[in-house]
């Protein structure tokens, strides 16, 4: 079974809160999450939520042949083909080094998928990566209604 997988992440700087979300499409359906935590960048939520949707299509998605990733993040397309080319990842940027386990953990799928990654532009009506982004700021509103209402 072919899936596609949307993922985005979202960034508040002013409250060092971020929002990921998830978009799972596939002929039996979709699936939507999403989740919240405390971070100083972008780039950290969006490998994040590239490693939640992996996480979660191991343990719930069962005679999946190849996974379609979309995301708005050039970095984590940009990692994966460097990883799929040479077969490994030079941690010479900071941002692979900085990240380094959680990319390692991204990558780890790939001895056991299919992925093809996809690079998208955000904000131009993707429906997929609009309801991911959708998903990751509403678990970033969702947390300061929380944290406000105590």
């Amino acid at each position: 079974m072919k899936i596609e997988v949307y993922t985005d992440g979202s960034y508040f700087e002013k409250h060092s809160t971020c929002g990921w979300g998830v978009y799972i499409k596939s002929e039996k359906g979709q699936i939507k999450f999403s989740g919240c935590c405390n971070c100083d960048n972008s780039l950290y939520v969006e490998l994040l939520a590239v490693l939640k949707a992996l996480e979660y299509i191991e343990s719930y998605v069962y005679d999946v042949t190849i996974i379609d990733i979309f995301t708005d993040c050039d970095f984590i397309v940009k990692v994966a083909d460097s990883y799929r080319a040479k077969r490994g990842v030079i941690y010479r940027t900071k941002s692979t080094l900085r990240y380094k386990k959680l990319i390692n953990q991204i990558l780890g799928y790939t001895s056991i998928f299919n992925i093809k990654w996809n690079a998208v532009k955000s904000h131009r009506g993707i429906k997929g990566n609009e309801i991911a982004d959708t998903l990751a700021k509403k678990a970033v509103f969702l947390n300061l209604k929380q944290k406000r209402e105590g």
